[in-house]
């Protein structure tokens, strides 16, 4: 009788150590799931605001809410919500400064193709303008695209798009005439013919040769 006091008093703590080490682990493991929940909810918090930075720095250099979009991989009513969250402007058109910088981009990554579309998309944008203020926004000098090629159809695309509509074109839109011929649509080889005939003098007093209908189906 006294040997089996004498065992229990002795199981009696050994129980209490493992149960008091149970108990501590598990409050560890709850405080690091806790923590790491907090860190997980900062780091959301951190994102979202890179992304309305970012959101509203390309919307600034006059790119579109679409092509924003596009950009992020985002639709554009969030896009759109993104900017009333920051008090951004509302502005869903691209500007000629937006689109060149997006041409540039796109030229970057080798698709002269969406850059195309890119150029026509932003003159279509110019073209259901109505407001003097954002006639102005739209015409305000782009930066270099690193493509003089590509400068230049802007530019004639804009002077285009001015003469059509009555506005005076911007200074920036009087370009030089290019050292060789460019068909920056494919439309060259065997389309060459037709693709001249149907090309604007506004293109083609400066070597680059597009058919008009491009505007119109971008």
């Amino acid at each position: 009788m006294g040997r089996r006091k004498a065992q229990n008093a002795v199981i009696r703590p050994v129980l209490g150590i493992a149960g008091d080490s149970s108990y501590y682990q598990s409050m560890t493991f709850e405080t690091e799931i806790a923590e790491r929940s907090l860190r997980a909810d900062e780091l959301v918090r951190e994102g979202r605001s890179q992304l309305r930075q970012l959101v509203r720095d390309a919307h600034r250099s006059g790119l579109s809410q679409r092509r924003i979009a596009a950009l992020t991989n985002r639709s554009q009513p969030e896009v759109s919500r993104l900017l009333r969250e920051i008090g951004g402007p509302t502005r869903t058109w691209m500007t000629a400064r937006g689109a060149s910088e997006a041409i540039k981009q796109e030229l970057q990554r080798g698709d002269e193709d969406f850059a195309l579309r890119t150029l026509i998309m932003a003159i279509n944008d110019f073209s259901d303008l109505s407001d003097p203020a954002e006639i102005q926004e739209f015409l305000r000098r782009p930066r270099p695209s690193g493509d003089r090629r590509w400068d230049t159809l802007l530019a004639a695309a804009v002077a285009r798009a001015c003469r059509r509509r009555g506005v005076t074109a911007p200074k920036w839109s009087r370009r030089a005439p290019l050292e060789s011929w460019w068909f920056p649509a494919d439309g060259g080889g065997l389309l060459a013919a037709r693709t001249m005939a149907r090309t604007p003098i506004d293109f083609s007093r400066l070597g680059i040769w597009l058919d008009a209908a491009a505007f119109q189906t971008a």
